[in-house]
């Protein structure tokens, strides 16, 4: 009897296995290298040609609705591809990890041609760490072991100035206002110039330290910034709503910017959910990853506000004091569906950039590890694709100024990086 009691509860708990596998709407899994690192902007096709998913900055992607038997092609242009056959036992709750290998090949040559990537700044024995750019120039951070300096070129790429700064120090931060900081775990310092008499930069030099618990308590919160007003942003409900206000420099006054939602998506969490709201967040990490925090940025350039709203698919324009001036529609992140209606592209990676010097605004688009980088023409809401990144699987840091790209990249065996640049069309 007693062993008859054990065979219905295994029959029992292996029919609830069975019916978990085949509800189960989403297949998780991570994409990582042969060092065990996540690999970014993986795209997951089923069936070897329909791209359903691409990994995300952690090496994660979803597959929605899987089945046993299906095949899975995971490609990236810097790894080899992988093939996946779904089992049943990758239904029941386990995230799959995928393994890839780097491909071998050799890094291309560096001529300085038309619309080809050429390195802007390299260093024999120093490796760049990091860089912004300025409204006078490009600054970096040049490090080697003990002995780093910061640099201040030219767009011209001469060096103006230099001094020589703790190897603590290893990022830059360009405030909504135009300072530029050095940062390191424990402090940040803002960088000035002394003048010459005659109103010439003289010599760089760093100050007004503060905490690196004070720095991001005062510029973490602002997104954009006029001579007004600054604006700050939040989420809400699970990253599905998003709010943006405007705050006086004083900040005695604060009143709301914009306020978005993504109302089909909050259908469906309230639907999953059946109105347990307060319970479903760890569901709706483990499934529904797509869902979480909704991207619709704003910037800010000579005094105006520009909020891309892809939610609602719309670009609003504000004026300095955050009322709204000007709409245009935006819909170059979507697709054409089978069923003839729109669906978000899932190439389009959820980044932007800004070209102040032109007052233009750029995006990318993903194919297999292949970085696109488009023009967003504002009136009409569509791309165009300016530059590949073929050559250059790992690009890191990319920023666009006067139709310049600037990126970081290895050179080298030494694990150096130098800064390139390549014009754009």
């Amino acid at each position: 009897m007693k062993n008859r009691s054990v065979y219905i509860v295994l029959a029992f708990l292996y029919w609830g296995i069975q019916v978990i596998a085949q509800e189960r709407p989403y297949l998780q899994g991570v994409c990582v290298n042969e060092k065990g690192r996540a690999i970014e902007n993986v795209s997951v096709y089923l069936n070897d040609s329909l791209l359903v998913s691409i990994t995300d900055e952690n090496g994660q992607f979803a597959l929605s609705q899987p089945m046993v038997g299906q095949k899975i092609r995971f490609a990236h242009i810097g790894y080899e591809p992988v093939r996946y056959t779904v089992k049943e036992a990758d239904l029941i709750g386990k995230e799959l990890k995928i393994e890839m290998n780097t491909k071998k090949h050799e890094l291309l040559e560096v001529d300085i041609t038309a619309n080809a990537p050429h390195i802007a700044f390299d260093n024999p024995v120093r490796s760049v760490l990091d860089y912004v750019i300025g409204d006078d120039g490009i600054y970096l951070i040049a490090y080697r072991r003990r002995n780093t300096e910061l640099l201040h070129l030219s767009f011209e790429l001469d060096t103006l100035h230099a001094l020589t700064i703790s190897s603590s120090y290893k990022n830059l931060y360009k405030d909504f206002y135009g300072f530029i900081h050095v940062v390191s775990a424990e402090n940040a310092c803002q960088l000035g110039f002394t003048e010459t008499t005659d109103g010439r930069k003289k010599d760089l030099f760093l100050y007004a330290p503060i905490s690196i618990e004070k720095f991001y308590h005062d510029y973490a919160p602002i997104v954009a910034a006029s001579d007004k007003v600054v604006i700050t942003g939040r989420y809400g409900f699970y990253g599905l709503e998003q709010y943006y206000y405007c705050v006086t420099p004083t900040a005695d006054t604060v009143y709301p910017l914009y306020h978005i939602v993504d109302e089909d998506a909050l259908d469906d969490v309230l639907r999953s959910s059946r109105g347990q709201v307060d319970s479903f967040y760890f569901y709706a990490i483990n499934f529904f990853p797509h869902l979480l925090y909704i991207y619709n940025p704003i910037y800010s350039i000579d005094n105006k506000f520009y909020l891309f709203d892809y939610t609602d698919r719309e670009t609003i324009v504000f004026d300095s004091v955050g009322m709204a001036i000007e709409s245009y529609p935006l819909v170059y992140h979507e697709r054409k569906h089978w069923t003839g209606g729109m669906v978000p592209d899932k190439r389009w990676k959820k980044t932007m950039m800004v070209d102040r010097a032109r007052k233009e605004f750029y995006t990318f688009f993903l194919n297999d590890g292949l970085c696109t980088l488009m023009r967003i023409d504002l009136q009409t809401g569509t791309a165009t694709p300016v530059l590949d990144l073929s050559g250059y699987p790992f690009a890191e840091q990319l920023r666009v100024h006067d139709r310049v790209l600037y990126f970081l990249y290895p050179t080298g065996n030494n694990h150096r990086q130098a800064l390139y640049q390549v014009k754009l069309l």
